[in-house]
């Protein structure tokens, strides 16, 4: 039996290039990447799978450039949905869509998840990450001493960027709307405790946390693990 095949959108971004390896790793499907510099409509065509994980992630670009931000989520978003033609679209997207509605990276992510719930595609929601290649974000700030730019008393239910991956896959024939995320959450001033970190806390509170995670969704504790190893390798 012929394999299914999946277009990745995104294909070298930090969760594009962990879904990639996945597939890859899981062999059941072929799995066709897209590049920006890639004839996106022609993989397309030959795909039965598209997932778009080409939005950009950066809060605060948006914040500082909102109509660069709306050509490169919602536009784009819009143009690779016309492709599809029928096939199944699976967008990855942002708890900020839920929790972050005052900000323009909240709403053009929302009005993303707007355009492509036809009932059959999937949206998964994706919150704080670690693993890969990311060397961004709070988690790598407070290791680095840096600042950290929300509230001490953000939560966060940080996972792996590789169980995401796994998730996406596994869940690729379901639709509706999903978030993926720990099982449970850590302050980011707890977390600097632990690590004994110097970082200083200035912003709002950005608690991000997964609504009815999966059940295989790992402990919180993993991060720390994580971070710890980092600080032994000397790594940030």
């Amino acid at each position: 039996m012929m394999k299914k095949s999946i277009a990745v959108l995104g294909s070298s971004g930090f969760v594009g290039s962990a879904i990639v390896n996945e597939i890859q790793e899981q062999g059941t499907y072929n799995v066709l990447p897209i590049g920006r510099s890639d004839d996106a409509k022609a993989i397309i065509a030959k795909a039965d799978y598209i997932i778009h994980s080409a939005n950009p992630a950066a809060r605060f670009f948006a914040k500082n450039n909102p109509e660069a931000d709306f050509k490169e989520s919602i536009e784009k978003t819009y143009a690779f949905k016309q492709l599809v033609k029928g096939k199944k679209f699976i967008l990855i997207s942002s708890i900020s869509a839920r929790t972050q509605l005052d900000t323009v990276y909240g709403r053009n992510r929302r009005a993303c998840e707007c355009i492509v719930d036809d009932g059959h595609s999937l949206i998964v929601r994706l919150g704080p990450m670690f693993g890969g290649n990311k060397k961004v974000g709070a988690l790598h700030d407070i290791l680095r001493n840096d600042s950290v730019f929300v509230s001490e008393k953000t939560r966060y239910a940080f996972v792996n960027v590789a169980y995401n991956a796994k998730k996406i896959i596994d869940l690729i024939n379901n639709q509706g709307l999903i978030e993926l995320g720990a099982k449970n959450s850590i302050e980011l001033g707890e977390l600097k405790s632990i690590l004994g970190s110097n970082s200083e806390f200035k912003g709002f509170d950005d608690t991000q946390i997964a609504l009815n995670p999966q059940s295989d969704a790992p402990d919180i504790s993993e991060v720390i693990d994580y971070a710890k190893s980092i600080q032994t390798n000397s790594t940030l």
